[in-house]
């Protein structure tokens, strides 16, 4: 009988404390526009080709892509996606990017990284195809 209490107790007790966790991790969660503003503060969103040569100078080839339905690369079309598939090149997806808009704002901010990313693929498709990456 005593096992029993203390196995009720210390279940009760795992309980609480798993529904005092998951009520903090999502009090902590950040909505999709504070998440793309963060993003965004990290990007040269003046001149995306800065971003180019400072991410090619570490090795990183990734195409910039906008998460909606699915995570897509402005500026890249179907017959290019070859190389987004590729092991060389990939796409680097933007956190906060999504198919939910969640206000004028996030809307705004969604355009601001499509513009950023179609001039960065663009430039990337660029110079790939004249052999310099």
């Amino acid at each position: 009988m005593r096992l029993r209490k203390i196995l009720v107790i210390a279940l009760v007790t795992f309980l609480a404390t798993e529904f005092v966790l998951s009520v903090d991790s999502l009090a902590a969660e950040k909505t999709g526009t504070e998440v793309l503003s963060a993003t965004l503060a990290g990007l040269n969103l003046a001149n995306p080709i800065a971003d180019l040569d400072a991410n090619l100078k570490k090795q990183d080839k990734r195409f910039i892509g906008i998460n909606g339905y699915a995570c897509t690369a402005p500026g890249i079309s179907d017959a290019d996606w070859e190389f987004l598939r590729s092991g060389t090149y990939g796409l680097n997806c933007l956190p906060g990017t999504g198919d939910v808009i969640e206000s004028d704002n996030h809307k705004a901010l969604i355009a601001k990284a499509q513009t950023y990313a179609r001039k960065y693929n663009l430039e990337l498709l660029r110079r790939i195809r004249a052999g310099s990456v």
